[in-house]
């Protein structure tokens, strides 16, 4: 998790104020053409992890490191901590937080997709994510506090190695149009899919989440923005975050440095069980 710059030389250069100024510019088109939203919305995510990152996660702890690159990818993450051997000899315990922590950074990346790109959504559509996101800091909070053998390890004590993730500058605006486009390419696509192969709606969220949670929430919501009565939302959430689950879990019991993989597994489907009753609820309420 290198940044070569100090943040201090980054806004004595001109190249951080252009990018605020064209991220601001960004906002105002956005306005007037809401199927452009998802622009300037991917921009401030990675201004966003820019700062945190430089302002929080030099010399942090491991866990930390996990939630900041959760903004900018939870499956990375996932890919370099269960996987690269600089990692291998890292306690449970901090390999378990820096997944949970990369977790709960995606669900608060969730709730602000819905908040930005709908901001007339109704409370029980942050429900899913809300309801995770409680669970997962609550076990991250027992994993802290427990003293059970499971998050005890000869490692203890080690110097843990960084996360690599950060790209040297505010806004990578390459990525930026590449996301973008990614994004608007999926809302083609699953109009074609179910079109042209007659796939539910349902099913083409869930193949995409298994690889794109985030880009398949975001397209979701854009479509929702401009036609709100063709879509219904709650069901197609709840896909996307089984898509999640099944593919963090299935990262976590391929991967190699986490001997835990029982406890992480079982908590990521409970999580899953617990969103959606919660969601349920919330209907039943409403009704």
């Amino acid at each position: 998790m290198t940044h070569n710059t100090p943040l201090s030389l980054h806004f004595k250069d001109k190249h951080i104020w252009l990018d605020m100024i064209l991220l601001a510019l960004l906002f105002i088109v956005a306005h007037y053409f809401p199927l452009l939203k998802i622009v300037p919305l991917i921009a401030s995510l990675e201004l966003f992890s820019f700062f945190c990152f430089h302002l929080l996660a030099k010399g942090s702890r491991f866990q930390l490191q996990g939630f900041l690159g959760g903004f900018i990818s939870s499956t990375a993450v996932f890919l370099q901590v269960l996987n690269e051997h600089k990692f291998a000899a890292t306690p449970d315990k901090d390999v378990l937080l820096a997944l949970l922590f990369a977790i709960c950074a995606m669900l608060l990346e969730c709730v602000f997709i819905i908040y930005f790109l709908t901001e007339t959504a109704p409370l029980n559509y942050y429900l899913p994510f809300v309801a995770q996101l409680v669970f997962f800091c609550s076990i991250i909070f027992y994993i802290n506090i427990s003293k059970h053998p499971r998050f005890i390890s000869e490692f203890d004590g080690e110097p843990v190695p960084e996360i690599e993730l950060l790209n040297d500058h505010p806004i990578v605006w390459k990525n930026v149009i590449k996301l973008s486009l990614f994004i608007l390419a999926i809302i083609w696509l699953m109009h074609f899919i179910g079109s042209e192969f007659g796939l539910s709606r349902g099913l083409s969220t869930l193949l995409v989440s298994l690889f794109e949670a985030h880009a398949i929430l975001a397209s979701l919501m854009t479509e929702w923005s401009i036609s709100p009565n063709e879509i219904q939302l709650l069901p197609l959430f709840l896909v996307i975050l089984l898509g999640n689950t099944l593919s963090k879990s299935y990262l976590v019991y391929k991967g190699t440095n986490l001997r835990q993989k029982g406890f992480f597994i079982t908590v990521i489907i409970l999580a899953l069980v617990l969103a959606t009753a919660a969601t349920l609820m919330g209907i039943n309420l409403l009704e």
